[in-house]
């Protein structure tokens, strides 16, 4: 068993506040202290004019104030320290005689939890907030200090807790919420689970004294777990219960299946012919297809029926000269008349009468398709295109792997120039990913077609963690998740047959797909998804419930789709789109129309929703997701909000609407970020980059007012 009471560094306490009553509801609004300084744009738009912050900022500039170290910075360093005690200093309440009776009690207290310098010379110290030595469950407190070393302001509040929730001896033992958890997690967890003395804020503002629970069930799950519990120390009540590992499963099955009926109950003229039409949303491939149909008719010998595919291909059902009366009904394999044809568009069925003094009525028919299943479309490995791209990729075509050499003369797909590294071994069909079984190539040409087929998903994981790197360092001015160069770990041949992919808190772990409903999960948009919930782990922390974990979907679908489009712009082979994780999904690979989610119009899933009114009806983190994508499109794009109808009229541009939220993720939000405060935070990473004034800031506010957040 692990208990564990803080983390991070020792607390330093304020002067605590002696209030003991419930606080009313807490609304935990992003909060403004003093004012928000404004501090020089990079790339702003033209003919906005700098801010006095700016102009403080290119002074520092000049003098060398900025050349300091920009990224995370060690806790115990000089400049942490002295940013970290500044921060303290400003935060501190004045004394009053209540606080100085209470002075000599644990009190309210802030835990350094990282310090980070950007790269516009300012620095902010994100803080953990504790209570009596216990930490507050998903609070912080962050403040940001701009090139002059001062306090410009500050992210979070500090509601007042109640007096002894954290000090007071609870009713349940850890050991006790661990056995609660259990129960309600049911099946064994994979290893003991951990167990934090914390102060949790309800739905309704009231703080209870409780356990934080953390239980593991990776292998063997189709759905890996990393199940979290709040549970009430004193009754055992079960408070909140969320999963953090989010796994990359579509909400609804795939469909192999495409369906259309039609009932026209039309009369068959005598000597004329009748049509009915059926229309197929879906772009699949055909690989079985099956006509149901259902015609009265006094002598069926003289019919003849025929079914026309959208590109005008026919089938002739049924002709013959004479008979009997007798109807037409049944069902009739069509499979080797219209295999490899596309589903999508209008198919026609026409019923032709061919003899005088017959009667008969078309009254309902059907069509059943089985798609075929597909898989990427090969790379030619004799032509690269020109440069050094000499490795072959099952999604973005012909790449460049930095790998290792072995002392075999072998190569291994180890990457030392990013960071502290980029790695990517094999699981060997393991539950769960572990090991480091090296990925190798005798030449260092990957993907080539004598190559093993167990390597290629390897090239795309490798690609895409190493592309993920480059687009947080070149977009977001981000060293990896960590901001320090973090190592980034990719495990693939995870199980059998395995339709997930996800971030455990420490590596990727990608599943080879079923060959139906996905192929190899190893694509651009999907690490850098899956990458990005390990950067919000280690930045803003989004708890993965409620709104909180709506936006933490959303924004690993927005760096996901940020990774394809920078890869996009580097490789005339890589594809970028609105859509989600098209390019594993079956049946129909790399169609913008086959995804798991739909920014430009989340709606089109049939399960996400894409406006703040719709919340209510779709509290589901993937589903509710849709939300900030939305914001995320209109912002970048321009165009209309199809729930509210409302317009934003031109867009940023992908690099813009990038690097806003990219910065509101690991600046300005903390654990419970709410939509509004989500809006609020991305107007004031706009405000930083592009001035108050600017067009990207209106566009900001356009954008989340579109989608229903104000």
């Amino acid at each position: 068993m692990t208990i564990r009471r803080t983390e991070g560094s020792t607390p330093v306490s304020l002067r605590p506040t002696t209030d003991t009553s419930t606080p009313a509801k807490a609304k935990n609004v992003l909060r403004v202290k003093d004012g928000f300084e404004s501090v020089s744009r990079t790339g702003a738009a033209a003919g906005a004019q700098p801010t006095a912050a700016a102009a403080t900022t290119a002074q520092a500039s000049s003098t060398g104030a900025t050349s300091a170290q920009t990224g995370r910075l060690a806790l115990d360093s000089k400049e942490a320290q002295q940013a970290i005690q500044t921060s303290l200093k400003f935060l501190t309440p004045p004394l009053t005689a209540s606080s100085l009776l209470a002075a000599n009690k644990a009190g309210p207290t802030l835990a350094p939890k990282s310090v980070e310098r950007d790269e516009l010379g300012m620095t902010h110290v994100r803080l953990d907030r504790m209570h009596e030595g216990v930490k507050v469950f998903g609070e912080q407190v962050i403040s940001h200090l701009g090139a002059d070393g001062k306090v410009s302001s500050v992210t979070g509040e500090q509601n007042p807790i109640p007096a002894g929730l954290g000090s007071q001896k609870t009713k349940l033992a850890p050991q006790q919420a661990i056995d609660i958890a259990k129960k309600e997690l049911g099946g064994k967890a994979d290893k003991q689970p951990s167990s934090e003395r914390v102060v949790y804020q309800d739905a309704e503002g009231k703080y209870h004294a409780a356990f934080q629970v953390e239980v593991t069930q990776i292998a063997g799950q189709e759905k890996p777990k990393k199940q979290n519990y709040i549970i009430d120390a004193n009754t055992g009540k079960v408070l909140e219960s969320f999963n953090k590992i989010g796994g990359w499963t579509k909400s609804a099955p795939a469909q192999l299946q495409v369906n259309g009926t039609s009932s026209p109950n039309v009369a068959i003229p005598d000597k004329g012919q009748v049509q009915s039409k059926i229309n197929i949303p879906d772009g699949v491939t055909v690989d079985k297809l099956a006509l149901d149909l259902n015609i009265k008719h006094t002598w069926s010998g003289d019919l003849k029926v025929t079914l026309t595919s959208p590109s005008g291909k026919s089938a002739v059902v049924q002709d013959r000269k004479g008979g009997s009366k007798d109807d037409v009904a049944g069902s009739f394999d069509l499979s080797e008349a219209f295999k490899g044809e596309s589903a999508k568009g209008e198919w026609t069925i026409t019923v032709e009468d061919k003899a005088a003094r017959d009667t008969g009525t078309l009254n309902n028919w059907s069509l059943n398709i089985t798609a075929k299943e597909t898989t990427p479309p090969p790379t030619d490995p004799q032509n690269p295109p020109t440069g050094t791209a000499d490795d072959v990729s099952m999604y973005s075509g012909h790449v460049d792997l930095k790998t290792k050499k072995e002392a075999d003369g072998t190569y291994s797909l180890e990457d030392s120039t990013r960071g502290k590294g980029v790695v990517t071994y094999d699981a060997n069909n393991k539950a769960t990913a572990s090991g480091q079984t090296k990925i190798t190539d005798n030449n260092d040409k990957w993907g080539e077609a004598t190559d093993p087929a167990r390597a290629k998903a390897a090239v795309d994981a490798h690609y895409g963690a190493a592309t993920t790197y480059d687009f947080y360092k070149e977009v977001l001015g981000r060293d990896s998740i960590d901001g320090a160069g973090e190592k980034l770990t990719s495990y693939v041949h995870v199980k059998n047959n395995y339709v997930n992919a996800f971030w455990d808190g420490e590596k990727m772990s990608y599943g080879d797909g079923d060959g139906k409903q996905s192929g190899p999960l190893t694509t651009l948009d999907i690490a850098g998804h899956e990458i990005t919930h390990g950067l919000t782990e280690r930045t803003a922390g989004l708890i993965y419930s409620g709104e909180s974990g709506g936006l933490n979907e959303a924004f690993s679908d927005i760096m996901g789709t940020g990774v394809e489009w920078f890869a996009a712009q580097k490789n005339p082979e890589a594809k970028w789109n609105w859509t989600v994780g098209e390019a594993a999904w079956t049946p129909n690979n790399g169609s913008n129309e086959d995804g798991l989610r739909y920014m430009n119009d989340p709606t089109k899933d049939g399960y996400s929703v894409d406006n703040y009114k719709n919340y209510p009806k779709q509290t589901e983190v993937h589903g509710s997701s849709g939300i900030a994508n939305n914001a995320f499109y209109l912002l970048v794009e321009g165009g209309k909000n199809r729930t509210s109808g409302l317009e934003v009229k031109g867009g940023v541009g992908m690099q813009d609407g990038l690097k806003i939220f990219g910065r509101a993720l690991t600046t300005y939000m903390t654990p419970k970020t709410t939509f509004a405060q989500a809006r609020e935070a991305t107007i004031k990473s706009a405000t930083d980059l592009y001035g108050a004034d600017s067009s990207q800031v209106q566009k900001v506010k356009d954008a989340w007012t579109a989608v229903g957040v104000n």
